[in-house]
């Protein structure tokens, strides 16, 4: 890949990063209780990590980067801390008013599951090659 559309794709990553961030941080300084501030960082952390990502293996793309410990360590870190928003943010939105229709509650827990199941294959898939490696 050219070095202009590398540039291209790390700017507008990080714009939406920006963006999406500081919409957050703009939702952190509402009222709210001490769990929702939780998920917020939760999600903050998670864009920021797949953001710097990204820009790494655009910088110089290799298969031997995206192979690193360092970048396995840090997939699995930053989609430890989504799924553990997604768990918070579930756990929260079951008894809630808003998950009234049965409907909701099956779409929340499909997609529950889709995380926790994309983890594990994230963890095998990461872990399982290194393992092989050495």
């Amino acid at each position: 890949m050219r070095l202009p559309l590398r540039i291209c794709l790390i700017a507008a990553l990080t714009f939406a990063a920006s963006a999406i961030v500081v919409r957050l941080i703009w939702a952190f300084t509402s009222h709210m209780m001490v769990v929702s501030r939780v998920i917020i960082v939760l999600l903050i952390l998670a864009t920021l990590g797949v953001d710097a990502l990204v820009a790494y293996l655009a910088i110089k793309p290799s298969l031997k980067k995206l192979k690193s410990l360092p970048v396995a360590i840090s997939a699995t870190v930053v989609f430890g801390g989504a799924l553990a928003g997604a768990a918070i943010h579930y756990i929260r939105y079951v008894p809630s008013p808003g998950a009234s229709a049965p409907l909701s509650l099956v779409i929340a827990s499909l997609l529950l599951a889709a995380c926790v199941s994309g983890y594990v294959f994230l963890l095998w898939l990461v872990w399982g090659t290194r393992r092989r490696r050495s």
